[in-house]
């Protein structure tokens, strides 16, 4: 093994560097040389090659000297493109930002550094993270590792095409409609989105202060293999910082644990793919066999959330659009920008207003309904991974993706945790991913739920790397 070290889980790594058996230095050299491997795959855009080695020897000092660590020290790690590292341009993807350097670290990359992580490089993101499919003009387009075909997602697709094969043991995302566990889902990996204020953020490079629905529904959080890892890398990342004023300090939510779980395949009734359909019936029956109790149950109002939660973002990006998007966008990101408006047309003032309003109306009927069902398994999407670049095809073709994405983009409207979790089922060469929906600051809940299945299907990114290991 200490010839892929790279292979290794991110608890795996950690535990072995703090009792001696390997040494930071061995382990961040395993990463960057799985980078030069998987390089074809373009997930990672900014490599810290010395900066890495550097800070791997001096945590291997820190260790001989016998200090205290974190619980990541010595861990490699990948940072998104969209947030701030000191000395580091937070291009977002966008030509013209690729001199945006920061003078500081964004809050959450404080807590993975002050937790031990070593970061390796950036990852690849869509133009201001605004697609389902990771591709911009800076760095171009990013492969599944699965299926070069298919698209590794959008926006963290970077973050998880990386981190799927073995390029650092944690990556970094963020999400605003499904940007961890659309990604996690395309790369056969499991992803979390946290509920609002669990993970600070806050970019110093910003150039306006967010409108308030993407203030309300984006969060940041990790990616990796398995389920521990994911976890490990969620308790770091959390925590309190004065310059986000929704943060929130660590606590735990006293819950019961699982009671009952809703089983929900179609959320807005258009047709689901078979493999997805299987995907959900194989994870219900996992449950069923670790004893929970899992009924067909349909949760309240999800059409009209997801149309409720797209019309505001849409208004409020068609706010920025010409200051922003026509300013400094590519022709693709305009192109997505006029697609989206046309399928859900900016509202006017009362409209918008009355969308926000609506807000705490889904929060309550979802409350109630976790009452009896503390998770909600669902699809993250209804159909297998598109083809790279489908988004942009047409107007019918994102009405398409969108639609598919509707149980995924919903929860951030309504702020719920939410994982992507695989299992055994292949189509087109990707394991197929299901969704494990938990109460607000309920995440125990859905860590919970995605270990029974990770117990019940293995992790099938294990044989993405053991296949290119040997």
């Amino acid at each position: 093994m200490t010839n892929n070290l790279w292979q290794l889980s991110a608890t795996e790594t950690a535990c072995q560097i703090k009792d001696g058996s390997i040494s930071c230095e061995a382990v961040m050299i395993a990463h960057l040389k799985r980078l030069d491997q998987t390089n074809i795959l373009n997930a990672v855009t900014t490599r810290f090659d010395d900066d890495a080695l550097q800070a791997a020897r001096n945590a291997d000092k820190v260790l001989a000297n016998g200090q205290d660590v974190g619980p990541l020290h010595g861990v490699p790690i990948t940072i998104k493109e969209n947030v701030d590292q000191i000395g580091q341009a937070t291009s977002h993807g966008v030509l013209d930002f690729k001199d945006n350097h920061s003078t500081e670290d964004s809050p959450l990359v404080k807590n993975l550094l002050g937790a031990g992580a070593i970061p390796l490089g950036r990852t690849n993101t869509p133009e201001l993270a605004w697609r389902f499919h990771t591709e911009n003009e800076i760095f171009g387009a990013t492969l599944n590792p699965w299926n070069s075909k298919l698209t590794p997602g959008g926006s963290s697709g970077g973050a998880a095409s990386s981190v799927a094969v073995g390029v650092g043991c944690i990556a970094h995302g963020n999400d605003l409609a499904g940007s961890i566990r659309g990604p996690a889902y395309c790369c056969g990996i499991t992803g979390i989105r946290p509920t609002k204020g669990r993970i600070p953020y806050y970019n110093s490079t910003n150039y306006f202060e967010r409108q308030m629905t993407v203030q309300l529904s984006s969060v940041q959080g990790p990616l990796a293999r398995n389920v521990a890892d994911v976890k490990l890398a969620y308790e770091a990342m959390q925590g309190h910082s004065s310059l986000d004023p929704w943060s929130l300090p660590k606590f735990k939510n006293k819950q019961s644990g699982i009671k009952k779980i809703a089983l929900f395949k179609d959320p807005i009734c258009l047709g689901i793919h078979h493999a997805v359909n299987t995907a959900l019936d194989n994870a219900a029956e996992a449950y069923r066999e670790a004893g929970y109790a899992v009924e067909i149950a349909t949760p309240p109002s999800l059409k009209d959330i997801r149309e409720t939660y797209l019309s505001l973002v849409v208004t409020e990006l068609s706010i920025v659009k010409d200051t922003i998007i026509n300013k400094f966008g590519s022709g693709q990101l305009r192109r997505a920008m006029n697609y989206y408006q046309k399928i859900h047309a900016p509202l006017d003032l009362a409209g918008y207003a009355k969308g926000l309003a609506k807000r705490g109306h889904f929060h309550r009927e979802w409350d109630q309904f976790q009452q009896e069902y503390q998770v909600v398994l669902a699809p993250v999407y209804t159909t297998p991974p598109f083809v790279a670049g489908k988004d942009l095809e047409s107007v019918e073709a994102l009405q398409d993706i969108s639609d598919s994405a509707a149980c995924m983009t919903s929860m951030n409207f309504l702020d719920l945790p939410s994982m992507s979790v695989p299992t055994n089922v292949r189509e087109l060469g990707v394991p197929i991913g299901v969704q494990v929906i938990g109460p607000r600051y309920g995440e125990d809940c859905c860590f919970e739920a995605a270990q029974v299945l990770e117990d019940a299907f293995g992790c099938p990114s294990d044989e993405l790397l053991n296949e290119q290991a040997s």
